[in-house]
């Protein structure tokens, strides 16, 4: 059970699909568009856990500064890169391992080059994160599972698949609430409507 807890509970990821707009919440202008997509399996969490495991691998075989540089998230195949690499053909070095892993569907690059994160700021990003899940986690109307968030200088990465617009409205509100959040990038996805027999 604590195995699938730790699968169905990550501490990253990223949903960007082709033609899908990311919503931009905070001092970014928001603006929408969504993709339906079926609710977060088991066998999905496994298959993301796969995938970034596989990209930060080749990552370290190119070196251990760039694996140490790049935090990857990835559901349903669709993969969120960030961190501050210290070369800048970094950049694009991690977008070319990434697309070239088994079942990727879509990289968002969001690397950055010289823009340094103190130590202070990254207790301050995690300490985020932390209260982001809590905070979804202790809301019956939230299934917090479908949800992966990464924080970067007080910026939000949310990703997952949301059960309806309203349950997204939600998850916005709590996560645009909690102190420090400077602004939220949502890549959330619509989950598909069961079609009724």
């Amino acid at each position: 059970m604590r195995f699938l807890l730790r699968i169905l509970l990550p501490a990253s990821i990223s949903i960007v699909i082709t033609g899908c707009v990311p919503i931009i919440i905070g001092t970014g202008v928001t603006t929408g568009g969504y993709i339906a997509v079926r609710d977060k399996r088991v066998g999905d969490s496994i298959k993301d856990t796969k995938i970034e495991a596989e990209i930060k691998k080749r990552l370290y075989g190119i070196s251990a500064q760039l694996h140490s540089d790049v935090s990857v998230i990835s559901d349903h195949g669709n993969v969120l890169l960030t961190g501050n690499v210290h070369n800048p053909d970094w950049v694009n070095i991690a977008e070319k391992e990434a697309w070239a892993t088994d079942g990727v569907v879509v990289v968002d690059n969001c690397l950055v080059f010289g823009e340094e994160i103190s130590a202070s700021q990254a207790m301050k990003d995690g300490l985020i994160t932390s209260s982001c899940r809590t905070s979804l986690l202790c809301d019956s109307n939230i299934k917090s599972v479908n949800y992966k968030i990464k924080t970067m200088n007080g910026v939000v990465h949310l990703l997952g698949i949301a059960r309806s617009k309203d349950e997204l409205k939600l998850v916005l509100s709590k996560i645009q609430s909690i102190s420090g959040v400077q602004k939220i990038i949502s890549y959330v996805n619509l989950q598909q409507k069961k079609r009724s027999q």
